[in-house]
Protein backbone atom coordinates (compact mmCIF):
# COMPACT_ATOMS: atom_id res chain seq x y z
CA UNK A 1 0.00 0.00 0.00
CA UNK A 2 2.79 2.46 0.91
CA UNK A 3 4.50 1.76 -2.42
CA UNK A 4 1.28 2.42 -4.34
CA UNK A 5 0.75 5.72 -2.52
CA UNK A 6 4.34 6.77 -3.23
CA UNK A 7 3.85 5.90 -6.91
CA UNK A 8 0.71 8.02 -7.16
CA UNK A 9 2.51 10.93 -5.46
CA UNK A 10 5.41 10.69 -7.90
CA UNK A 11 3.00 10.61 -10.84
CA UNK A 12 1.57 14.02 -9.97
CA UNK A 13 4.80 15.67 -8.82
CA UNK A 14 5.21 19.08 -10.44
CA UNK A 15 8.31 20.00 -12.37
CA UNK A 16 10.70 22.68 -11.25
CA UNK A 17 11.85 25.48 -13.54
CA UNK A 18 14.97 23.61 -14.68
CA UNK A 19 13.06 20.49 -15.70
CA UNK A 20 10.48 22.52 -17.61
CA UNK A 21 13.21 24.49 -19.39
CA UNK A 22 15.02 21.29 -20.40
CA UNK A 23 11.77 19.87 -21.76
CA UNK A 24 11.15 23.00 -23.85
CA UNK A 25 14.73 22.89 -25.13
CA UNK A 26 14.40 19.25 -26.19
CA UNK A 27 11.08 19.93 -27.93
CA UNK A 28 12.75 22.67 -29.96
CA UNK A 29 16.00 20.85 -30.75
CA UNK A 30 16.50 19.41 -34.24
CA UNK A 31 19.75 17.64 -33.40
CA UNK A 32 21.07 15.66 -30.42
CA UNK A 33 22.30 17.76 -27.48
CA UNK A 34 24.99 16.78 -25.01
CA UNK A 35 24.35 16.98 -21.31
CA UNK A 36 26.88 19.83 -21.08
CA UNK A 37 25.10 21.80 -23.82
CA UNK A 38 21.72 21.25 -22.16
CA UNK A 39 23.00 22.40 -18.77
CA UNK A 40 24.56 25.54 -20.25
CA UNK A 41 21.48 26.39 -22.31
CA UNK A 42 19.07 26.34 -19.38
CA UNK A 43 21.42 27.51 -16.64
CA UNK A 44 21.57 24.45 -14.41
CA UNK A 45 24.50 22.34 -13.23
CA UNK A 46 25.56 19.36 -15.30
CA UNK A 47 24.66 16.90 -12.48
CA UNK A 48 21.18 18.45 -12.29
CA UNK A 49 20.76 18.19 -16.08
CA UNK A 50 21.80 14.53 -15.93
CA UNK A 51 19.29 13.88 -13.17
CA UNK A 52 16.48 15.49 -15.17
CA UNK A 53 17.41 13.57 -18.32
CA UNK A 54 17.29 10.30 -16.39
CA UNK A 55 13.84 11.20 -15.06
CA UNK A 56 12.61 12.03 -18.56
CA UNK A 57 14.06 8.77 -19.90
CA UNK A 58 12.02 6.83 -17.33
CA UNK A 59 8.92 8.35 -18.94
CA UNK A 60 10.17 7.51 -22.46
CA UNK A 61 10.45 11.23 -23.24
CA UNK A 62 14.15 11.27 -24.16
CA UNK A 63 16.67 8.82 -25.54
CA UNK A 64 20.45 8.83 -25.45
CA UNK A 65 22.48 8.52 -28.65
CA UNK A 66 26.20 8.59 -29.37
CA UNK A 67 25.87 12.28 -30.29
CA UNK A 68 23.76 13.31 -27.33
CA UNK A 69 20.17 13.35 -26.12
CA UNK A 70 17.13 13.44 -28.39
CA UNK A 71 13.71 14.39 -27.09
CA UNK A 72 10.55 12.53 -27.99
CA UNK A 73 8.69 15.71 -28.68
CA UNK A 74 5.07 14.55 -28.50
CA UNK A 75 5.76 12.71 -25.25
CA UNK A 76 7.53 15.75 -23.80
CA UNK A 77 4.52 17.93 -24.62
CA UNK A 78 2.18 15.49 -22.90
CA UNK A 79 4.35 15.50 -19.78
CA UNK A 80 4.69 19.28 -19.90
CA UNK A 81 0.93 19.67 -19.94
CA UNK A 82 0.53 17.51 -16.83
CA UNK A 83 3.55 18.55 -14.79
CA UNK A 84 4.69 22.06 -15.68
CA UNK A 85 3.43 25.07 -13.74
CA UNK A 86 4.78 28.62 -14.03
CA UNK A 87 6.58 29.67 -10.85
CA UNK A 88 4.92 32.87 -9.64
CA UNK A 89 6.21 35.36 -7.09
CA UNK A 90 2.63 36.32 -6.25
CA UNK A 91 -0.83 35.43 -7.60
CA UNK A 92 -1.51 36.58 -11.15
CA UNK A 93 -3.18 39.98 -11.57
CA UNK A 94 -5.95 40.94 -13.98
CA UNK A 95 -6.26 44.02 -16.17
CA UNK A 96 -8.77 45.34 -18.68
CA UNK A 97 -8.31 47.53 -21.74
CA UNK A 98 -10.59 48.55 -24.58
CA UNK A 99 -8.00 48.68 -27.35
CA UNK A 100 -7.21 45.72 -29.67
CA UNK A 101 -4.97 43.06 -28.11
CA UNK A 102 -1.93 43.92 -30.23
CA UNK A 103 -2.20 47.61 -29.36
CA UNK A 104 -2.52 46.80 -25.66
CA UNK A 105 0.58 44.63 -25.99
CA UNK A 106 2.60 47.38 -27.67
CA UNK A 107 1.63 49.84 -24.93
CA UNK A 108 2.72 47.28 -22.33
CA UNK A 109 6.01 46.76 -24.21
CA UNK A 110 6.63 50.52 -24.22
CA UNK A 111 5.89 50.69 -20.49
CA UNK A 112 8.19 47.73 -19.76
CA UNK A 113 10.97 49.34 -21.79
CA UNK A 114 10.55 52.62 -19.91
CA UNK A 115 10.67 50.81 -16.57
CA UNK A 116 13.39 48.38 -17.70
CA UNK A 117 11.24 45.34 -17.08
CA UNK A 118 11.79 42.05 -18.91
CA UNK A 119 8.49 40.67 -20.24
CA UNK A 120 7.23 38.05 -22.71
CA UNK A 121 3.72 37.50 -24.06
CA UNK A 122 1.98 34.15 -24.24
CA UNK A 123 -1.57 33.07 -25.15
CA UNK A 124 -3.86 34.36 -26.58
CA UNK A 125 -1.79 36.94 -28.43
CA UNK A 126 1.51 35.12 -29.07
CA UNK A 127 -0.03 32.03 -30.75
CA UNK A 128 -2.04 34.40 -32.97
CA UNK A 129 1.23 36.02 -34.05
CA UNK A 130 2.88 32.65 -34.77
CA UNK A 131 0.04 30.43 -35.99
CA UNK A 132 -3.13 32.53 -36.45
CA UNK A 133 -6.27 30.64 -35.45
CA UNK A 134 -8.48 32.67 -33.13
CA UNK A 135 -9.00 36.34 -32.27
CA UNK A 136 -7.11 37.16 -29.04
CA UNK A 137 -9.39 38.16 -26.19
CA UNK A 138 -7.28 37.43 -23.09
CA UNK A 139 -3.49 37.47 -23.02
CA UNK A 140 -0.94 36.31 -20.47
CA UNK A 141 2.21 38.38 -20.05
CA UNK A 142 5.12 37.07 -17.99
CA UNK A 143 7.34 39.58 -16.20
CA UNK A 144 10.56 39.28 -14.23
CA UNK A 145 9.48 42.07 -11.86
CA UNK A 146 6.28 43.60 -10.57
CA UNK A 147 4.36 45.26 -13.41
CA UNK A 148 1.43 47.64 -12.92
CA UNK A 149 -0.42 48.47 -16.14
CA UNK A 150 -2.23 51.71 -15.31
CA UNK A 151 0.35 53.79 -17.25
CA UNK A 152 -0.35 51.60 -20.33
CA UNK A 153 -4.02 52.59 -20.27
CA UNK A 154 -5.42 49.49 -18.58
CA UNK A 155 -7.45 49.27 -15.38
CA UNK A 156 -7.60 46.53 -12.74
CA UNK A 157 -10.17 43.77 -13.37
CA UNK A 158 -11.86 41.50 -10.84
CA UNK A 159 -10.77 38.25 -12.47
CA UNK A 160 -10.06 36.40 -15.70
CA UNK A 161 -13.66 36.68 -16.85
CA UNK A 162 -13.42 40.49 -16.82
CA UNK A 163 -9.81 40.84 -18.01
CA UNK A 164 -8.03 41.31 -21.30
CA UNK A 165 -4.53 40.86 -19.82
CA UNK A 166 -3.23 38.51 -17.12
CA UNK A 167 0.09 39.54 -15.56
CA UNK A 168 2.23 36.75 -14.13
CA UNK A 169 5.26 37.86 -12.15
CA UNK A 170 7.55 34.86 -12.37
CA UNK A 171 10.73 33.84 -10.61
CA UNK A 172 11.60 31.61 -13.58
CA UNK A 173 13.76 33.65 -15.96
CA UNK A 174 13.64 30.88 -18.59
CA UNK A 175 9.95 31.62 -19.20
CA UNK A 176 11.02 34.97 -20.65
CA UNK A 177 13.40 33.42 -23.17
CA UNK A 178 12.25 30.87 -25.78
CA UNK A 179 14.41 27.89 -26.73
CA UNK A 180 17.02 28.90 -29.35
CA UNK A 181 15.02 27.66 -32.33
CA UNK A 182 12.00 29.89 -31.73
CA UNK A 183 11.66 33.66 -32.27
CA UNK A 184 12.15 35.96 -29.29
CA UNK A 185 9.76 38.54 -30.69
CA UNK A 186 7.20 38.92 -33.46
CA UNK A 187 6.21 42.31 -34.86
CA UNK A 188 8.12 43.98 -32.05
CA UNK A 189 6.31 42.01 -29.32
CA UNK A 190 8.46 39.70 -27.14
CA UNK A 191 7.01 36.20 -26.88
CA UNK A 192 7.56 33.21 -24.66
CA UNK A 193 8.34 29.69 -25.86
CA UNK A 194 5.63 28.12 -28.06
CA UNK A 195 5.42 25.19 -25.65
CA UNK A 196 4.44 27.58 -22.85
CA UNK A 197 2.03 29.34 -25.20
CA UNK A 198 0.39 25.96 -25.84
CA UNK A 199 0.18 25.27 -22.09
CA UNK A 200 -1.36 28.68 -21.48
CA UNK A 201 -3.98 28.24 -24.20
CA UNK A 202 -5.15 25.09 -22.44
CA UNK A 203 -4.91 26.75 -19.03
CA UNK A 204 -7.05 29.71 -20.10
CA UNK A 205 -9.66 27.22 -21.30
CA UNK A 206 -12.54 27.16 -23.73
CA UNK A 207 -13.34 25.04 -26.76
CA UNK A 208 -11.93 27.53 -29.24
CA UNK A 209 -8.67 27.75 -27.29
CA UNK A 210 -8.47 23.95 -27.23
CA UNK A 211 -8.68 24.00 -31.03
CA UNK A 212 -6.04 26.74 -31.21
CA UNK A 213 -3.84 24.72 -28.83
CA UNK A 214 -4.08 21.65 -31.05
CA UNK A 215 -3.17 23.76 -34.07
CA UNK A 216 -0.17 25.18 -32.21
CA UNK A 217 0.88 21.72 -31.03
CA UNK A 218 0.88 20.45 -34.59
CA UNK A 219 2.85 23.51 -35.71
CA UNK A 220 5.46 22.83 -33.00
CA UNK A 221 5.80 19.17 -33.94
CA UNK A 222 5.65 19.86 -37.68
CA UNK A 223 8.19 22.71 -37.48
CA UNK A 224 5.74 25.15 -39.05
CA UNK A 225 6.68 28.04 -36.74
CA UNK A 226 9.23 30.52 -38.13
CA UNK A 227 12.69 30.04 -36.68
CA UNK A 228 14.67 32.72 -34.87
CA UNK A 229 16.57 35.08 -37.16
Amino acid sequence: MATAVASRSAAVRRWGAGTAAIARLLVAADAPLTGVAIAEAVGVSQPRASQVLKQLAVHDAVRATESGYVGRQARLLDLYRRRARPLLVQPESYWYGTRPAAEQARRIVALANDERRLIAFSADLAPDLLVPWRHPTLTVVYTAESLVLDPAGLVPADGRADATVVVRWTSDATLLSPAPRWPREVEGIPVTDPVQQWWDLLDLGGEDRAEAAERLRQAILGREIPTRR
